[in-house]
């Protein structure tokens, strides 16, 4: 994360929605450019920094629209990011293959329960962050070197549903950073399926929300 301010990057971001009460998913794509406005020291000696995300659409031929801010707190040995009042240490040392930390610890249980009602993501302070990939990757068209893979979670349950799907379930978290850069790829779907009750008159439904975004430029 080599942050200093006027940095920016810019990314695709595909946001996957549901619609018309969860029973039609869309897919709804932007630009979103995240710029480092200012530095702060902390009395621990730590460096905070704030980010400004402005979202465009897919092409970037409209104006760019303030998107809130975030907070990422660097230390010697660990990273935190600050969104929302939601606090996940991103990266932390040592910085090999296999090692793994609680990186949503700080988070409340099921830290989403105010925007969906589902049961997916309740137990997201207990994932396992581990780095399970290092070297040059091709992500999107684009050739990086040295790229660590930070994956948080992997679990799905009857995803995509067949129609005798009851329930099914997705959590699913990674991301990408590549030296000299800082964060290049991230996915995150957190969302679940309802089969409904056809005799009842219920239609099956989703809930819950999906991200996915990759850069496409920095300075």
């Amino acid at each position: 994360m080599p942050f200093q301010v006027g940095k920016s990057i810019t990314y695709r971001l595909d946001s996957t929605v549901f619609v018309l009460s969860g029973t039609v998913e869309e897919i709804h794509k932007y630009q979103v450019k995240h710029t480092v406005l200012q530095e702060t020291d902390n009395n621990n000696g730590s460096k905070t920094f704030v980010v400004q995300r402005l979202i465009n659409n897919e092409t970037a031929t409209g104006p760019w629209l303030n998107n809130g801010t975030y907070q990422v707190v660097l230390f010697d040995n660990k990273a935190e990011v600050i969104n929302d009042n939601l606090r996940v240490l991103a990266l932390q040392a040592p910085l090999k293959q296999g090692f793994s930390w609680k990186g949503n610890s700080q988070l409340p249980s099921a830290p989403y329960a105010q925007l969906y009602d589902m049961a997916a993501g309740r137990e997201m302070n207990e994932w396992d962050f581990t780095y399970t990939t290092s070297g040059n990757e091709n992500i999107e068209g684009q050739e990086y070197q040295n790229v660590w893979t930070v994956e948080h979670h992997d679990e799905t349950l009857n995803i995509p549903p067949t129609p005798n799907t009851s329930y099914g379930s997705k959590e699913v978290s990674s991301e990408r950073y590549a030296k000299g850069i800082g964060l290049v790829y991230k996915d995150f779907q957190l969302y679940e399926y309802q089969g409904g009750n056809q005799e009842s008159g219920y239609k099956p439904y989703y809930t819950g929300f999906g991200i996915t975004m990759w850069m496409i430029a920095h300075d």
